[in-house]
């Protein structure tokens, strides 16, 4: 007889799979990334090597952190989110993304971190209905925020990003009168999925993001050439940002309700 699979124990296997790392390698806290750039930075400044499977890895075990690159898109943001919930390590998690800024007073290099991303994508749906809204842990976003303003001596930008799986929505002029009509701050393809599987899991999460593009803008859309820019100006400090906004976390756990790092909800 089939021994039936569990489905916890199935999201475990999967994270190994998916990483070439066993459960008992995750650290209590995890930086998400898209890019390579930040997993080859964090293993520079750690010492710790680069595991790779379909998604690369870096543990920690001095600092307790894991940093994942899961690759692009809402299906691998939902996928990471679930898995990571059901690692009984993992206290918490912060995503380092990119996204491209909307709002005409946002900078390329500038950092926000989103209160709400609208649930433009797919993936989102199959975890909480449509109108319950993606939003992040706000006790973790009141330390990144402390940590940003420590660091840089400026306030982080706040508010609502729109998360999409509309890849090509830069040329299409109906969807951009969407985005201006409702305010929204910057666009993405991961946000809203991981703050809404995180909600559903009950899986504490935050994002710090930064602006990696103006799309709006004449000459604002992300080229080759300004991606390698980004990543060479920006990448560093934004690493750094994450790393010490786990470090207040840990330093801080008076901060969440219950006195011990866990959900709000």
């Amino acid at each position: 007889m089939i021994e039936k699979t569990e489905p916890e124990q199935y999201a475990r296997e999967t994270l190994e799979r998916y990483t070439g790392c066993s459960i008992g390698e995750f650290s209590a806290y995890v930086l998400l990334v898209n890019f390579p750039r930040y997993i080859e930075k964090f293993s520079e400044i750690t010492g710790a090597p680069i595991k790779s499977g379909y998604w690369t890895v870096v543990h920690d075990s001095t600092r307790n952190i894991s940093i994942i690159n899961f690759g692009v898109g809402s299906p691998s943001a939902g996928i990471i989110a679930h898995c990571l919930s059901c690692v009984p390590q993992v206290e918490s998690v912060i995503m380092l993304g990119m996204c491209g800024g909307i709002d005409e007073q946002l900078e390329i290099g500038g950092l926000l971190i989103p209160t709400a991303s609208v649930r433009d994508e797919g993936t989102s749906r199959h975890y909480l209905p449509q109108d319950v809204p993606a939003q992040p842990s706000f006790w973790i976003n009141r330390l990144m925020e402390e940590v940003i303003r420590r660091e840089t001596g400026r306030d982080p930008k706040t508010g609502i990003m729109l998360t999409t799986d509309y890849r090509m929505w830069e040329f299409d002029d109906e969807f951009i009168s969407y985005l201006l009509k409702h305010r929204i701050l910057a666009i993405d393809m991961e946000i809203a999925t991981l703050f809404a599987v995180a909600y559903a899991r009950n899986l504490p999460i935050g994002a710090i993001m930064l602006i990696s593009d103006l799309p709006l803008q004449t000459g604002g859309i992300k080229s080759k050439q300004s991606a390698r820019e980004i990543f060479q100006n920006y990448t560093e400090n934004h690493l750094h940002l994450g790393i010490m906004s786990i470090e207040a976390i840990k330093q801080n756990p008076d901060r969440c309700k219950t006195g011990k790092i866990k959900s709000e909800w």
